[in-house]
């Protein structure tokens, strides 16, 4: 049963990478998505990298929610977890970012999306607090490397 939970959750992420920022007016070079597996989250030449304003809306709605929404008891982390990932899917589908910026927000999201899906769904409530800060720690990571 955690094998097909996995191997759908992967599925998912997948298809939510691939809605990200596709338009047939850019050409394909400028939408590569196969590059960020395995890469490593990096600033640009030390400086953070620049994301679009719709990117940066979305992480700074998933920040208050982190922030303001109960997170007590594990239907109160499942509950977050289900409303972040609605937030994550708006902020997909909306993507028009390219370039260098646009493969390290897919660094990025290649771990936030598990994090986030992993909250919406745990049921034990250690593990969906661990959830919880791990999705908080990733929160912060972008605010790191992304203005």
């Amino acid at each position: 049963m955690r094998h097909l939970f996995l191997t759908l959750l992967l599925v998912m992420g997948a298809f939510a990478f691939a809605a990200c920022g596709h338009d047939d007016n850019h050409p394909a070079n400028d939408h590569a998505h196969g590059d960020a597996a395995g890469a490593t989250l990096t600033l640009n030449d030390g400086k953070k990298w620049q994301a679009d304003q719709h990117t940066n809306d979305a992480m700074a709605g998933i920040g208050k929610a982190l922030a303001e929404q109960p997170a007590t008891t594990t239907e109160e982390l499942n509950a977050l977890g289900r409303e972040l990932k609605t937030r994550v899917d708006a902020l997909v589908q909306g993507c028009t970012m390219t370039g260098p910026e646009h493969q390290q927000l897919h660094v990025f999201l290649e771990e936030f999306i598990p994090a986030v899906q992993h909250l919406a769904a745990e049921t034990d409530h250690a593990k969906a607090r661990q959830a919880h800060q791990q999705v908080s720690h990733l929160a912060e990571e972008y605010g790191k490397h992304f203005e």
